[in-house]
């Protein structure tokens, strides 16, 4: 993470001047979203945001006949430049936090840009969502009469492979208590063999690494990424990008979807979701946007006033403004 970043990202949050409004005339109906985008993946008590809408970004940029892996890119942006000094700042200042929180500091589902994720996942290629599912895993856990099986969310999964890496050396295949298996990984042997040797800092590499190996697809081409940060003209720059069909990512203070009153944006409030959608809300006289993001299909969470499909939210630009940071979008051509 560049000084350069952080320096303008503050001056994102002082921003005060008046916006340009959208007119009418350059508001007209858009939905960009297809078979790929029907579907609310929900990131539960990680904090993926950014990886899922990077992920949703990639799938429907690229035609993808299937979902590309949340998991797969967060954990590759884990090894980024930015990933590696968020993890140096949990395990530096995670002493200060109450104790019951410790072992969460381990673990990589940390915060992060979409737009360093999306340039790397491009590098890389895209590992499918039923080979590495973003949403829970599948658990194994050994009994008298076997293995029974039950799926758990990812943070709970990460937090029992955090006690199988403290007691690494006394583990074998026998004596595995329980074990997490995908498409790649069937057996105890198999879990244990990308456990073994590793530390919190290096599993989660190894483990997306053997989990992809065989199903890992390259992308046909790579497209450079555009990061845009608020100021007066971010409605304009929003609108050119839906214009040319390209879903947009947006960081923002998610605050916003639960009070619609509320304005200003806290570090720790920043959220990542998409832009699928654009409409002219008559009632309010300006234009609106569609909010796609990553908390399940429920409505419940959200402001009742808002109109809610499925889990994404209209939102209007006044709405909208005070708690925007960034636009990030994948530059693909204009025809």
């Amino acid at each position: 993470m560049k000084l350069l970043f952080l320096l303008s990202l503050l001056s994102t949050f002082t921003f005060a001047a008046p916006f340009f409004k959208t007119q009418k005339q350059d508001c007209s109906p858009t939905d960009i979203r297809t078979d790929q985008l029907r579907e609310i993946r929900d990131q539960k008590k990680v904090s993926w945001c950014y990886a899922f809408t990077a992920a949703d970004m990639l799938t429907y940029t690229f035609n993808l006949p299937e979902k590309a892996s949340a998991a797969d890119v967060a954990i590759n942006y884990n090894d980024s430049d930015a990933g590696l000094i968020v993890r140096w700042f949990n395990q530096t200042f995670g002493h200060r936090k109450p104790a019951r929180d410790q072992d969460i500091f381990m673990m990589p589902h940390q915060t992060g840009f979409n737009q360093v994720a999306l340039r790397r996942s491009m590098k890389e290629g895209f590992c499918p969502e039923r080979v590495f599912p973003s949403e829970s895993w599948i658990k194994r856990e050994r009994t008298d009469f076997g293995f029974t099986e039950s799926k758990v969310d990812l943070k709970s999964a990460m937090l029992d492979i955090y006690q199988l890496l403290k007691n690494e050396n006394n583990l074998t295949a026998e004596n595995l208590p329980y074990y997490f298996a995908f498409q790649n990984i069937q057996s105890p042997q198999e879990f244990l063999t990308v456990l073994k040797g590793q530390t919190p800092k290096t599993f989660y590499a190894k483990l997306r690494a053997e989990v992809c190996k065989y199903d890992r697809i390259p992308f046909p081409k790579k497209y450079q990424v555009e990061m845009y940060l608020k100021d007066a003209y971010v409605f304009k720059v929003l609108n050119k990008h839906l214009n040319f069909s390209r879903m947009v990512g947006m960081d923002y203070d998610d605050r916003i979807t639960r009070d619609r009153h509320h304005q200003g944006i806290a570090i720790k409030e920043l959220h990542t979701s998409g832009i699928v959608a654009r409409r002219w809300n008559e009632e309010k006289n300006e234009c609106s946007y569609l909010i796609r993001d990553s908390r399940s299909a429920s409505c419940t969470r959200y402001d009742p006033s808002y109109e809610c499909l499925g889990g994404q939210i209209w939102l209007e630009e006044s709405l909208l403004y005070p708690s925007l940071v960034s636009l990030v979008t994948i530059l693909t051509p204009k025809n």
